[in-house]
């Protein structure tokens, strides 16, 4: 994990929409990718991200209301005075062209399929799905020479295609290659099965096909659950503290070895009280069984396929869940101790390096973690995005 930017290549300066915790933002800049600003909705949230990315310009506000530049006209709502004035002029302060965008936009108009098909109504006219609208403004009158859209995979397929289609069209429209595929982060060394789309454009004349990484890794090179989580301390329900040093017996993988701390912490490693009924019920589950596995008389009616999941150490974990302290929501169990998994073990699953630290309560953790892009692929977006950048600078003589 490199974050050391090469000086004697050209430096891109990026845009982080919706950064959340900081996913996204940490992957990039690992790429070499500068980040010079980004945009969070929620403070708490913002919290994490500004404590941990203090070189970025970080605005906590609603997007409608910041202006991507002083002919932007289409912002949805009034906008109010920023100490920077506009993003565009943000950049321009510090001498920067903002030449990326990413981000990944929240969606809710996937949840209503029946109604939307038989409505045949658009996308971007579902007032669900404003904030991708967002997305589109700031491309729109920032022009990065590349944008990064990251989502759930449903959005490819769904309504027959004509969500992508529209997406595709609406990005044409603005000179603007197009292209989207499902990554799996499992594929980029994560140790999770994580599958997202990725939509990749670019106004400077390359095929966005291009842009994709390939797969570093496959089914027989996977990292799995316990490559990630092996070295840190055990732990009882309802144990652990804030900061605590690395055991010194351990043989490290070469997994653990990139993520762990130069400063020699672990943040955030503190598990969740059970109920004993509830450790009972995990004690009886065996390395990648589910509730469904114990006799009838021990199930819930959980609506989670899921409930009581116990991680397989020896393969990825399954998507995270953004509540890591209920059992019942999915396969968030430890795969040796009875416990759910801590925040500090769902970050290392994620592919967050052990020195971020994540700010807040539980369920304030378990969202900003969850809901993360995964900094492995991020990077390895952000590197591919490079090298074919440079390639392309150097066949025009630029």
């Amino acid at each position: 994990m490199d974050g050391k930017i090469n000086k004697n290549k050209k430096i891109y300066n990026a845009l982080d929409l919706f950064c959340g915790a900081g996913g996204f933002s940490i992957g990039m800049k690992q790429s070499g990718i500068n980040v010079v600003a980004s945009i969070e909705f929620n403070p708490q949230i913002a919290e994490t991200y500004k404590y941990n990315n203090p070189q970025t310009h970080l605005i906590v506000d609603d997007i409608r209301y910041i202006k991507a530049s002083k002919d932007d006209v289409d912002i949805t709502m009034p906008s109010h005075e920023h100490d920077f004035g506009d993003i565009k002029q943000l950049f321009d302060k510090k001498g920067l062209s903002c030449d990326i965008i990413f981000g990944g936009p929240p969606c809710q108009g996937f949840s209503m399929a029946g109604r939307r098909i038989r409505a045949k109504a658009r996308f971007l006219e579902d007032e669900r799905n404003y904030l991708f609208k967002e997305f589109i403004r700031m491309v729109k009158y920032l022009k990065p020479k590349v944008f990064i859209i990251e989502n759930v995979p449903g959005i490819l397929n769904y309504n027959d295609g004509a969500v992508k289609k529209e997406i595709y069209e609406t990005f044409k429209d603005l000179g603007y290659d197009v292209h989207a595929e499902v990554l799996c982060a499992a594929d980029y060394g994560v140790p999770q099965m994580r599958n997202r789309a990725i939509f990749i454009g670019n106004n400077i004349g390359l095929r966005s096909t291009n842009l994709f990484p390939l797969a570093t890794h496959n089914k027989d090179t996977y990292v799995s659950v316990m490559d990630a989580i092996s070295d840190l301390p055990p732990l009882n329900a309802g144990e652990g503290v804030e900061d605590i040093p690395y055991p010194t017996d351990v043989i490290l993988t070469e997994y653990q070895k990139k993520l762990r701390n130069p400063d020699g912490l672990i943040y955030n490693h503190v598990s969740s009280q059970h109920k004993p009924e509830t450790i009972e019920l995990l004690k009886m589950i065996n390395e990648g069984q589910t509730m469904k596995d114990l006799p009838e008389k021990y199930r819930t009616k959980s609506v989670h396929s899921g409930a009581y999941g116990r991680m397989e150490g020896n393969s990825p974990a399954y998507t995270l869940t953004t509540r890591l302290n209920t059992p019942s929501v999915g396969r968030i169990t430890h795969p040796k101790q009875h416990r759910t998994i801590t925040p500090r073990e769902a970050a290392r699953i994620q592919s967050f390096p052990d020195s971020y630290k994540f700010l807040g309560d539980i369920t304030s953790l378990g969202m900003q973690i969850g809901n993360a892009v995964p900094p492995f692929l991020a990077e390895a977006i952000g590197k591919h995005i490079l090298k074919t950048l440079d390639s392309f600078n150097k066949n025009i003589g630029n």
